[in-house]
């Protein structure tokens, strides 16, 4: 009976160290016998350190791993295994390798999502009502692109001081310097002028201020005349004036037309000449002395004016 139990007990060890040691075989070689897990196929251009059991991040947060990584001609393939089983991530993904800090550390790749989001009742991954075209589902494939690096920054850094080693941007730069410098003169010049024809225009303001304000006066005398115009008792005056004006004139021309008359008959003008020949007699009888002085003074002729 002891026996038994002791061959038992050394049975199940037997059983345990090599169920344990397969388990681990597995864990290193990527295996996963977990039913909830899913896998992901992704292209790089440049794998930058990529290897087997890399991690894979969400948001900061370990999902998965590297499970194998292969190198062909036209580019590296590295299929990920995904192990939270309920992580729906909706179309477009991007598969970015990157490290864990700008100085350096194992290389890792990240998982950036769109922006959407997915209702809550959508299919796991790796369900078989997964819609591939949506979201990622078990088996997609997303493409990969390398991320920022020290060693990416400095060969970035070394690419751009060559370039402005062979552009000479040095010099460019200090000639650049030299014609901001001339821009700078020739904008305080400019500057000078531009205040100097403000002085000028101040001076002629101030010249065309009068003009301005008679030309102001004006327009004020032609709004009150205008006004005074518009007025009806000022209409009605100047149609008076008029009314008479046009009445006076048809009298002159009446009187005009009796004298034109009066004057063409020869026998009123003879009229006319004997009455002032007999007014001339008869102031002579009346004033003799003075008709006689004034016939014996003689006559001088008045100067011009």
């Amino acid at each position: 009976m002891r026996r038994s139990v002791r061959e038992a007990i050394v049975g199940f060890s037997l059983i345990a160290a090599v169920s344990s040691a397969v388990g681990f075989s597995f864990w290193l070689r990527g295996l996963s016998l977990a039913s909830g897990n899913w896998r992901l196929a992704v292209s790089f251009q440049d794998a930058a350190g990529l290897a087997e059991r890399s991690p894979v991040v969400f948001r900061g947060v370990l999902i998965g791993h590297v499970r194998r990584v292969q190198v062909t001609p036209e580019a590296v393939l590295a299929q990920l295994e995904i192990t939270s089983p309920d992580l729906r991530l909706a179309r477009p993904v991007i598969a970015q390798i990157g490290e864990a800090s700008l100085l350096g550390g194992e290389a890792q790749v990240q998982l950036i999502p769109a922006a959407k989001s997915l209702p809550p009742n959508t299919p796991l991954p790796s369900s078989r009502n997964c819609d591939p075209v949506l979201m990622l589902c078990d088996g997609s494939q997303i493409k990969g692109v390398t991320g920022a690096s020290l060693e990416s920054v400095t060969a970035l850094m070394q690419k751009l001081l060559e370039q402005g080693d062979r552009d000479q941007l040095v010099s460019k730069f200090a000639s650049l310097a030299q014609n901001l410098d001339q821009t700078a003169k020739n904008a305080s010049l400019f500057i000078n002028d531009g205040r100097q024809l403000v002085r000028n225009l101040d001076g002629t303001v101030n010249r065309v201020q009068p003009a301005i304000d008679n030309l102001n006066a004006t327009t004020a005398q032609s709004r009150q005349l205008v006004a005074a115009l518009n007025n009806p008792n000022t209409l009605q005056h100047l149609q008076n004036t008029l009314s008479n004006a046009e009445q006076l004139t048809a009298r002159f021309n009446a009187v005009g037309g009796d004298l034109n008359k009066l004057s063409s008959d020869p026998k009123v003008m003879d009229g006319i000449r004997s009455v002032s020949i007999g007014l001339g007699r008869f102031f002579d009888e009346l004033y003799p002395s003075q008709a006689d002085g004034a016939k014996q003074k003689p006559v001088t002729a008045s100067p011009l004016p």
